[in-house]
């Protein structure tokens, strides 16, 4: 009979351990100590495309009959509308011809995103100053061309 309340007795404990080392390793995989260390890692094997299409530069595009400007410079995104809008963003080049823009700054009303939002983007021709572009929004596909100034 102590045999049986000693096994009975080891086996709980047994379990009890394993339950408790599996919520003490979630709780360390969750903890906010490694997050640094994830964004560090994620940002150290980032993609840097040496020739990409759209250099740094001005550009210009049409929207509504407007012509827009856009600054690229140093990965970071530019764009200039009328009434002192603007529009800044950060281009992560995922090959030479595409890339994703990340909304990280803005000041346009009725625009159809926020911060945070990502817009990609392929070019898909370049002809002397022109580069042709495909891009996705919101789950919507619209084509384009750039115009570059300098």
């Amino acid at each position: 009979m102590k045999n049986k309340i000693h096994i009975a007795l080891l086996l709980f404990l047994s379990l009890s351990l394993i339950n408790i080392n599996n919520i003490h390793s979630q709780d360390i995989a969750d903890s906010k100590i490694l997050k640094p260390y994830s964004l560090i890692y994620a940002m150290s094997n980032s993609v840097v495309i040496k020739n990409a299409a759209l250099e740094n530069g001005r550009y210009t595009y049409k929207f509504l009959e407007n012509d827009i400007v856009v600054d690229i410079k140093d990965n970071l995104y530019y764009e200039y509308h009328s009434n002192n809008e603007f529009v800044k963003a950060k281009i992560d080049w995922i090959s030479e011809y595409e890339y994703k823009l990340t909304i990280i700054g803005m000041e346009r009303r009725e625009a159809p995103f926020k911060i945070g939002t990502t817009l990609s983007a392929e070019i898909t021709k370049i002809d002397g100053i022109n580069y042709y572009y495909n891009s996705k929004l919101n789950g919507k596909t619209a084509k384009g061309k750039f115009k570059k100034i300098y």
